[in-house]
């Protein structure tokens, strides 16, 4: 059977897996629309930076929620609970699964993100059609890559009770990083940031600029690497470190 037949079979599997998880799915779309309400004060739109500037965090929120709780955690989830371990001897195929699973998760990420877009756009009474094309664009780029990215996190052996804490910590850490101005020194927490990798991404696409277009490829390749040693060193046999 060939790799995409494999993960075609698998797709159905992760799709059904994404549905009944309707509480992940939720809160991906809820926290972003509480924090933009919360903490965002609506106030006249003008021009497209000024609708970048006020929706970018929780857009590309929804990008690495969605790459890290969607296709990593759930990888981890899936193996510890046994159903990677038999999906691979019935299969002989590693990558399949994976490509599946993140498959269904850029579909859901897509369907988020246009939601979320849509909603921000109708409540301040703003829309360019030109911008929404964009940024689902860059949703669309950026989310397999980011969650090649997060496979660096496979090769530690965390408990699967601490799943959850180190999601959420990732997550929230890199938003703050992303909203404050860091020193030259911590330089790198910026570039390593997948909230900066996926701005820079939109910002590339609306104006075009070689140095971004140098980070986006140099970022690119550097999550592509990790994730390949990433998931090539996963033990899929290995139900992980349980309590």
């Amino acid at each position: 059977m060939s790799l995409l037949l494999k993960t075609k079979a698998f797709f159905k599997f992760y799709f059904e897996l994404a549905v009944d998880n309707k509480m992940n799915l939720m809160f991906t779309l809820i926290f972003p629309v509480v924090y933009q309400l919360v903490s965002v004060k609506i106030f006249p739109i003008y021009s497209i930076n000024d609708f970048i500037k006020l929706s970018i965090p929780m857009i590309a929120y929804i990008v690495v929620s969605t790459a890290l709780n969607g296709v990593t955690m759930a990888i981890i989830g899936t193996r510890n609970s046994g159903f990677i371990k038999a999906y691979y001897y019935a299969s002989g195929s590693k990558w399949a699964i994976y490509w599946a699973n993140l498959l269904v998760q850029l579909v859901i990420v897509v369907v988020e993100n246009t939601i979320f877009i849509q909603g921000l756009m109708i409540i301040y009474k703003f829309y360019s059609f030109r911008l929404f094309l964009y940024l689902i664009l860059m949703t669309i780029i950026s989310f397999p890559i980011v969650s090649l990215g997060f496979n660096i996190l496979f090769l530690f052996p965390f408990r699967q009770s601490s799943l959850s804490i180190l999601s959420t910590s990732l997550l929230i850490g890199f938003l703050i990083l992303f909203n404050i101005d860091l020193p030259n020194y911590l330089e790198v927490i910026k570039i390593i940031n997948p909230y900066v990798f996926v701005s820079f991404i939109l910002e590339e696409l609306l104006t075009p600029q070689l140095h971004l277009l140098e980070y986006v490829i140099a970022i690119s390749f550097v999550y592509v690497i990790l994730g390949i040693i990433g998931y090539q060193k996963f033990k899929l046999q290995n139900r992980g470190c349980e309590d």
